[in-house]
């Protein structure tokens, strides 16, 4: 009830009410400034109208607090509320300032289009150079382009077009195409993260960013040492190819050998047989048929028998 009663005090007591057209897509963020209030002790807000959905903030100055998908920080003479993770029915008309001081009015449009859709992934190798391309519509074309990188819940400028290098990061806006890239030379492994294009637009009271296109960049080791763990895999793969190969055919020729030597009985025995076949095949001899063989009775008394000595008797 208490809160209901603050709302209408802020309708009814607020000075004069604002009202700024402020353009998200679904699935990015929205970051709205509010520059030179004076302002008081009382809670910050941010509604969406008409249904008085509010969301309060009570902080020190110059901290974050956050809420849901809502950020806001009040510090000096500047606040800002961070809108994130946008879909289509978070569009529509929202009011935020100081409770009982002050108040501006947006009209949140969350518009679908297909140039600033993600999230999309980029890889890059340590120490050579990345590229992150997005493209912007085309109310845009005449607007600042920034490169945003998230981290946590905040977001932190890396280079826009208005300086085309910054350090290892240099950025350029083709008009004709509508496309913004960021080039990140030499890249190390802190450059890993989200990253997201945006743009930005306002007037003097009050501004906004609309981030866009999500963006993951995956560093990973250099490509020389990947190469080269290719090549040594290659190797390996050939070695135990060729040792694959001479194994099977110093096996294949070990399993001849065995065969031939268990061949050469077989042959052996075949020839044994043949012989055997001859043998039965011969005719047997008739002893009956043998002329007698008669010792020659004449002797030579001269001579001696070698195995009687000298011959006496």
């Amino acid at each position: 009830m208490e809160i209901l009663l603050l709302i209408f005090t802020l309708y009814l007591i607020s000075g004069p009410v604002s009202c700024f057209d402020v353009i998200g897509y679904p699935g990015g963020s929205v970051l709205i400034y509010c520059r030179g209030k004076q302002y008081g002790g009382n809670p910050k807000y941010f509604c969406k109208k008409p249904s008085a959905q509010c969301v309060y903030f009570n902080q020190m100055p110059n901290t974050w607090s956050h809420i849901d998908r809502l950020s806001l920080c009040d510090s000096s003479g500047d606040l800002r509320v961070i809108y994130r993770n946008l879909s289509l029915q978070d569009a529509g008309s929202y009011q935020f300032g100081e409770a009982g001081v002050w108040n501006h009015d947006v009209n949140l449009k969350v518009n679908e289009n297909p140039c600033c859709l993600g999230p999309k992934s980029v890889s890059g190798y340590l120490g050579e150079t990345v590229t992150i391309s997005c493209s912007y519509p085309e109310e845009f074309k005449r607007h600042i382009k920034f490169l945003f990188k998230q981290d946590d819940q905040y977001f932190t400028t890396v280079i826009d077009t208005t300086a085309t290098q910054r350090g290892r990061f240099s950025i350029s806006d083709d008009r004709s195409s509508t496309v913004v890239s960021v080039r990140i030379s030499d890249v190390r492994e802190a450059d890993g993260g989200v990253y997201y294009c945006g743009v930005s637009d306002g007037r003097e009271s009050v501004s906004y960013y609309s981030f866009y296109t999500e963006t993951q960049l995956r560093v990973t080791g250099s490509s020389v040492i990947i190469i080269l763990s290719v090549c040594v895999c290659v190797v390996l793969l050939l070695i135990g190819g060729s040792a694959l190969i001479f194994y099977k055919m110093r096996h294949k020729r070990h399993q001849v050998t065995i065969t031939d030597t268990h061949r050469s009985p077989g042959m052996q025995l075949q020839d044994i047989k043949e012989v055997d076949d001859d043998y039965e095949n011969d005719q047997p001899v008739n002893l009956n048929h043998m002329s007698p063989v008669y010792p020659n009775r004449k002797s030579n008394t001269n001579q001696s028998d070698p195995a009687l000595g000298n011959g006496l008797v």
